[in-house]
């Protein structure tokens, strides 16, 4: 069983100063950003003037939040090298796609937000459930629910008091500077992610006797590509990956790029980063285990703190702080980011088009600061209901993917006619078949401890049949896709207009 290393870590004054001194920056960055008074094209999307190294650096610190700090060093604890091949890889082939199918078609359209993609090919309806699924995907609830963990694990610190504390400061910069205050700090962020993985990695590695030494004790499939989780459920991580074509966080960058060569080089000099930065958090975990293995750390440390926890253990003073700060960092530029996005999609894709089309650039702005508070709320809330990030992941990756992945593609390269109809019934029916799984799932099923899912099994015919929780996917999906066919023989089709 696993247990929980609470508050058990000296930190000395040293450690939390250089700490400080990074919660200080990030939030003078913002104050500085605010006094400029953006309009809210430049709030939102950065006035579409963001260049390749600002792009890089706000790609690569935006996805690689705590969920993939803690949710990949987890499996890489737990599974072995099968959380960087069988998981993440697939994730980095789709971003190949996502950079020459998606960025230059999305550019040339000056689109403000995922959901007017949906609103401007299929109407009103099709745009309000995009958006309605755009603001839960980016809710920050990953980032909070480490944030939580981290002030447990490190201070002590009841979880929900830590993430609503160190969460705020993220909050605070982001009303103040919009996109501009956000790409800034991830700039910064991204050299303390780099930094914190460098340093920490091989001074962690020397002090558990490297992989060799995991050799000695590790389980059967450890070190193979495909590990030694049931195949349909590495499949269903897998497909999570599919999120990313859809991701609003990623759509926001590509908008703000100055042009899409711009985009579409970051993108791919970003894969570069992401395999680094996916290898060493698997690995990070991996060793952790080791630790643990070898007595270095106690025996049923919770795999969420497995990565943080062994690198406190085995950091000297100074770095400490450092790598406190890089993993502040991660966190905060994901809190930044998506708490954006769902400020955006409240203002400028359901304020506007159903209360005030004609809202000037002010009311855009202090609707998007409004709708930021509250998706911060919201994530604070959802943040807490799941005991593990993957879990959470697959939950709100299945969720995003079900609901706008059928009507936005279809949208984007399909030739034929699209009518209203098709993409209200792809997104509704896609959103609600997810949410009838998890249902389903969660009152049939019976908790399995040792990868914290619910699975129901039953038998049919003599033969016997397992559905895990993280099998939505498997249906919602081709739901989705078979209600925009029917959709598309209802009423006439939708006249795209441009922009």
């Amino acid at each position: 069983m696993q247990t929980d290393l609470v508050g058990n870590l000296a930190i000395s004054w040293i450690d939390l100063s250089i700490v400080g001194v990074y919660i200080i920056a990030m939030l003078g960055v913002g104050y500085y950003i605010h006094r400029q008074a953006p309009s809210f094209e430049e709030y939102l999307v950065a006035g579409r003037s963001m260049t390749t190294p600002i792009l890089i650096c706000s790609l690569a610190s935006t996805y690689y939040g705590l969920d993939v700090l803690f949710g990949t060093s987890e499996m890489g604890y737990n599974d072995g090298v099968v959380a960087f091949f069988g998981y993440s890889e697939l994730s980095i082939a789709i971003y190949v796609l996502a950079a020459f199918a998606l960025s230059k078609k999305l550019h040339a359209a000056k689109f403000i937000s995922l959901p007017e993609i949906l609103e401007r090919h299929y109407g009103m309806g099709a745009g309000l459930c995009g958006a309605l699924a755009s603001i839960f995907y980016s809710i920050p609830a990953l980032p909070l629910f480490g944030l939580g963990r981290l002030c447990e694990v490190i201070f002590g610190i009841d979880a929900m008091i830590g993430a609503l504390l160190l969460g705020s400061i993220a909050l605070l910069y982001t009303l103040w500077g919009g996109l501009w205050a956000v790409a800034i700090t991830d700039t910064i962020q991204f050299v303390l992610m780099c930094l914190t993985l460098a340093v920490g990695l091989p001074i962690l590695m020397s002090k558990t006797g490297g992989f060799d030494v995991v050799a000695t004790w590790a389980p059967e499939g450890y070190f193979s590509p495909l590990g030694g989780m049931p195949i349909w459920l590495m499949i269903a991580y897998m497909a999570t990956g599919l999120s990313i074509l859809v991701d609003p966080g990623f759509y926001q960058r590509i908008f703000a790029a100055k042009n899409y060569k711009q985009a579409r080089n970051a993108m791919l000099i970003c894969i570069f980063v992401w395999l680094i930065y996916d290898w060493l958090v698997t690995a990070g975990g991996m060793l952790a285990a080791s630790a643990v293995n070898q007595g270095i750390l106690p025996e049923g440390l919770h795999s969420n703190d497995a990565l943080l926890t062994a690198m406190i253990y085995a950091l000297p003073v100074g770095v400490i702080g450092v790598f406190l700060a890089g993993v502040l960092a991660t966190a905060m530029s994901t809190i930044d980011s998506y708490s954006l996005v769902a400020g955006a999609n409240i203002s400028y894709d359901i304020y506007r088009p159903l209360l005030k089309p004609d809202a000037s650039d002010r009311e855009l702005v202090m609707m998007t600061k409004i709708g930021i508070v509250i998706s911060w709320a919201l994530g604070f809330a959802l943040a807490f209901m799941f005991d593990r990030l993957m879990a959470l992941w697959v939950f709100m990756a299945t969720f995003l993917t079900s609901t706008v992945l059928v009507p936005i593609f279809m949208g984007l390269f399909w030739p034929g006619n699209k009518t209203p109809a098709a993409g209200v019934l792809s997104c509704v029916v896609g959103l609600l078949s997810v949410i009838g799984y998890y249902l389903i799932i969660g009152t049939m099923g019976v908790e399995n401890e040792i990868y914290g899912t619910y699975i129901w099994t039953f038998s049919i015919a003599g033969s016997t049949f397992s559905l895990w929780q993280e099998y939505a996917l498997y249906f919602s999906l081709p739901s989705s896709l078979l209600a925009y066919t029917m959709g598309n023989f209802i009423g006439e089709p939708h006249e795209v207009k441009a922009k």
